[in-house]
Parts: structure tokens; C-alpha cells; sequence
């Protein structure tokens, strides 16, 4: 039994040392979060320490892909007017707080700007080529719930502007993006995606929705 009481004492320690923090070597660009977030004692520090060190990596370019399908005037009932979809973006994301946004936490809620492009495969139809092909400036915002290490979940919200061709017609116009999904973070730098993307035209009188999966890595 005192053998046991030591070993437990050994590791109650353990674990308390694993609170404390090091000052005397702590990198100095921690000091303006602590500030930021007004964090005094050694346990709070220490979290916020480890959130800094997880939205880093979470912060930078990144590259993604998907796939999904496409539905062609979500208002009209014709059948057939799925169409197989495929995209890629490029862009830049954080999940580090400007000075500004002390009350976005880092790790947490993220940002990210970035160009998209989504193509379909064309069907041919009694009207013509029925096809979809975009390139849009979007803006998003992420809130991930850590879970573990690295690992984390949570929702997408954003909104985009530019360039389409839609339907039958051949000629590009001025289109509206709006979307919703589930994201997944694993290992830090991987997310995977589930989206619904709602797209119009200026003078909305027509609407196609996306459906996509997809993936992006955090270089």
C-alpha cells in the first residue's frame, strides 16, 4: 500500500507540473494573447497556450477538392436535370483572432477567403447541353469543437460573388452563392466537408443547388 501511495503521489505530481508553464522560456508572442484574453492563472494559461499552438497549424494556404451533384433549377420538377459535380479551390484560412475579435476564440472559429471553381458534366437534352460551370470568390466562417488532439468538428456558413454559365445557356452572367455544411478536422492540417451551396443569377429567376464532398489540406 505505500508502495502504491508513493506511485500515486509521484503522478498526482506529475500531472500537476503539466499545468505549470514556463515563463522563463515561454516564447514571447504568447504574451499578446494573454493579454488579449485577460488569462492570469497557470491552468487557463496553459489551454490558451495549447490553442495558439493548434490554430497555427490550422492557419495558412490550402488546397481543396470535391464532388458531388448538381440540381439544375431546384423550382422546376422536370426529371433528370441532375448532373455530376466537381471542384477545386485554393485560398488562405486562420483560426487566429485579429485584436479585434477577442471574442473569437482561437482553435475555434476560423475564417477563410479563396477561389472556387465547380463544373458539371453535361447532359444532353431536348433544349440543348444542359450544364453548369462557375468561378466565385467566397468567404467563409468555421467553428470547430475540439475533440481531441489534432481532431475537431463543427459547422460551415459563407457566401460567395462571380462568374456563371447555367442551363441551357452558353454565355457567362453574374451569380450569387450562398452555403452551409459540416466539417471535419483531423490531424490538424485535413478536413473533410459536407456542403449544400445554393446559387442564383442577378435577376434570380433561376436556382441550382449543389451538393458537395470534399476535402482540403492546410499547407
Amino acid at each position: 500500500m505505500r508502495r502504491i501511495g508513493i506511485l500515486l503521489c509521484l503522478f498526482l505530481g506529475f500531472v500537476y507540473a503539466q499545468d505549470d508553464v514556463n515563463y522563463n522560456s515561454l516564447d514571447p508572442s504568447y504574451y499578446k494573447y494573454m493579454k488579449l484574453y485577460d488569462k492570469t492563472s497557470s491552468k487557463d494559461i496553459k489551454k490558451l497556450i495549447n490553442n495558439i499552438d493548434e490554430a497555427h497549424k490550422k492557419t495558412g494556404l490550402f488546397l481543396g477538392i470535391s464532388g458531388g451533384y448538381f440540381s439544375n433549377d431546384v423550382a422546376n420538377d422536370d426529371e433528370g436535370n441532375y448532373l455530376f459535380a466537381y471542384g477545386a479551390r485554393f485560398g488562405y484560412q486562420s483560426f487566429l483572432p485579429s485584436f479585434f475579435e477577442s471574442i473569437f476564440l482561437p482553435n475555434y472559429v476560423g475564417r477563410r477567403v479563396y477561389i472556387q471553381y465547380i463544373g458539371t458534366i453535361g447532359k444532353e437534352r431536348p433544349l440543348g447541353m444542359l450544364n453548369f460551370s462557375s468561378i466565385f470568390i467566397n468567404g467563409d466562417m468555421m467553428i470547430d469543437v475540439p475533440i481531441f488532439n489534432g481532431f475537431a468538428a463543427g459547422i460551415i456558413m459563407g457566401a460567395g460573388l462571380g462568374s456563371m454559365t447555367s442551363n441551357y445557356n452558353a454565355n457567362s452572367e453574374f451569380g450569387v452563392m450562398v452555403n452551409a455544411g459540416f466539417g471535419i478536422t483531423f490531424f490538424s492540417h485535413n478536413r473533410l466537408e459536407l456542403e449544400l451551396k445554393l446559387v442564383t443569377n442577378k435577376d434570380i429567376d433561376w436556382m441550382g443547388a449543389l451538393f458537395m464532398a470534399g476535402y482540403q489540406y492546410v499547407f
